[in-house]
């Protein structure tokens, strides 16, 4: 080995934060020293790690999970493994992992762990792989877990246009199952013909709850629906269930208390459920329910049928310009030097 890759081997660079506050002001680019392995570590290069609305949280300080300070930002992203442990048994040099608990810290290079804290994932292309823990997993398990749909019937969401958003509509589109969108963006018509494009049976802008109430009369109710944004935007949400359905939460974008009629959910008996990926990857992380998931999503990203949401590749160099347009377009840091900055 050359000394130049030694010394690469030997450190990695990351975007650190040392105490809590906007993304802008407490993140730096640092280098740290990777530690020899041990009989049970693995060593891997992170080749695309996102950046998410978590992500954002856990720097203002405002996440459920807080790592020690100093730490280094991310939770999502996939990695290769390049060098194990003399006891390593369930992993193998060139494997592609990805984060087995939140607050790993992905914004990096490299990075030396126990193998228990990363898990193997199927084959799928690089950004696909970078963007499966945390949004295509939480659409398939809010419709694989609440009153799940029947080939043929209905799903209503909010926030139709966010990645968990287009999730669901891929997933929907790919097992027969017809959605109706709800976005906040009024009057963006390119928007509704791309979700259109990815599979959405109908797509109305949130203010258009006349338009949205007359079609939901010409036909079946649906039994779930997806909220995101909470706020009054749940209303819609339960006028549109029919009897004995389900209402997931899982975001709450409008940073608004959920508006929740008393005589739209007891008269029709809409169960309120709520969902965080990182509690249900706790209770089944390594399960043959995540193993099922994963091979899955795998199937319908390998054959086209589920495609990542429009994404800038960025180095970890760019930080600055990441955080500063994270909520207009995903953001993926690339560890490739020939890819700085990138629109798809």
């Amino acid at each position: 080995m050359k000394l130049t890759s030694l010394l690469l081997a030997r450190f990695a660079q990351a975007l650190t934060y040392s105490s809590h506050g906007p993304p802008s002001s407490v993140l730096y680019l640092d280098s740290l020293p990777l530690p020899d392995l041990t009989p049970t570590d693995v060593r891997i290069k992170i080749l695309a790690a996102t950046v998410n609305p978590s992500d954002y949280n856990q720097l203002e300080g405002t996440y459920p999970i807080k790592p020690t300070l100093p730490a280094v930002g991310g939770n999502e992203g996939v990695a290769e493994v390049v060098e194990i442990g003399e006891e390593v048994r369930g992993l193998n040099v060139g494997d592609r992992v990805i984060p087995a608990v939140a607050g790993f810290g992905t914004w990096r290079t490299q990075a030396v762990t126990d193998e228990s804290m990363v898990k193997r994932i199927p084959e799928m292309s690089t950004i696909s792989g970078a963007m499966l823990a945390v949004n295509p997993c939480t659409a398939y398990r809010m419709l694989e877990d609440f009153n799940k749909p029947e080939q043929g019937g209905w799903v209503i969401q909010n926030g139709a246009n966010s990645a968990v958003g287009r999730a669901v509509i891929q997933i929907c589109k790919a097992r027969g199952v017809r959605t109706i969108n709800i976005i906040r963006q009024k009057d963006n018509d390119d928007l509704k013909q791309e979700l259109l494009a990815l599979g959405a049976d109908k797509v109305f802008y949130d203010k258009e709850d006349k338009e949205l109430s007359s079609f939901c009369k010409t036909i079946p109710a649906p039994g779930l629906a997806l909220n995101m944004v909470s706020g009054r935007s749940t209303i819609p949400l339960l006028k549109a269930l029919g009897p004995d359905s389900a209402l997931v939460t899982y975001g709450a974008m409008s940073k608004l208390p959920m508006s929740i009629p008393f005589g739209l959910t007891v008269f029709k008996n809409i169960t309120l459920h709520s969902y965080w990926m990182t509690r249900w990857t706790k209770q089944h992380g390594r399960s043959e329910l995540e193993h099922t998931m994963f091979n899955d999503i795998a199937d319908m990203c390998n054959s086209g049928e589920l495609v990542p949401p429009p994404y800038v590749e960025r180095g970890l160099r760019d930080y600055s310009s990441a955080m500063e347009n994270a909520f207009r377009v995903k953001q993926v840091f690339i560890n490739d030097p020939k890819k700085f900055l990138k629109v798809h």
